[in-house]
């Protein structure tokens, strides 16, 4: 094996198996290097070898030794502060106030150790859920409304869209009218007349007090649900043209 003198120097010419690092310290790999008398190694060559490769880290040469350094890169890492997200690039430790543990949501709180949603969230988390999902039964009530009443008596489906609902208003504040070709909801006429106006505004109403007491009942029944969102409401509504 070559000899080096105190300074670096080669006390004699040959080859011999250098260990190198990149412009970051960190070991790159083992190469063959030949080396003349008097002469020194390339530069960021080494005669020691580096300890064997350790998961989860680097082997950097620092303070002319190589040392095991943390390597995150490549990982994500979430604040602890506000959850937001950081992509690690640099060898080292994980940078204060984050964590490699990913938050569950948008409510979670960091407690030191584990992302944690604290009671008094989880209420709020779960009111405003129950508030969305009220929502939606709402307007599935309302959607229901608009989208034809059947009228016994003539067999046909009669519009009940808001424009539609107007007109018959109007009409029942008429003392009397003629009976009037009114076009239904499968493009054919019936005569409207003051008695068949009643049935219609009647069924109607029977409609939508039907659906009123449904989504009344979904309500309760997703105000205990322990998921409000998963609920599923779609049961019991009154009967709309075409299904």
């Amino acid at each position: 094996m070559i000899q080096f003198d105190q300074q670096g120097f080669a006390l004699e010419s040959g080859e011999i198996t250098v260990y190198q690092t990149n412009s970051n310290n960190e070991f790159s790999g083992a190469t063959t290097e030949f080396v003349s008398v008097g002469g020194g190694l390339s530069a960021n060559s080494y005669l020691d070898a580096p300890p064997n490769v350790k998961n989860g880290f680097a082997i950097v040469r620092e303070n002319n030794s190589w040392q095991y350094v943390e390597d995150h890169r490549g990982e994500t890492v979430y604040s602890t502060v506000d959850r937001s997200s950081l992509e690690i690039k640099e060898l080292g430790d994980i940078p204060e106030n984050y964590t490699a543990v990913r938050p569950e949501n948008d409510y979670c709180e960091w407690n030191g150790t584990q992302w944690m949603v604290s009671v008094e969230k989880q209420a709020e988390i779960k009111a405003n859920q129950q508030t969305q999902m009220w929502e939606k039964i709402k307007q599935k009530r309302y959607d229901n409304g608009r989208n034809g009443v059947y009228v016994k008596s003539v067999d046909k489906w009669f519009h009940t869209d808001d424009v539609s609902r107007q007109q018959y208003t109007f009409l029942r504040t008429l003392e009397s009218f003629p009976d009037t070709d009114w076009k239904v909801m499968d493009n054919s006429f019936v005569k409207l007349n003051k008695a068949l106006l009643d049935e219609l505004s009647l069924a109607i109403f029977n409609h939508e007090q039907a659906d009123f007491r449904n989504a009344e009942m979904h309500r309760i029944k997703m105000l205990q649900a322990e998921n409000p969102l998963d609920y599923d409401y779609a049961t019991g509504w009154s009967a709309t043209y075409g299904n």
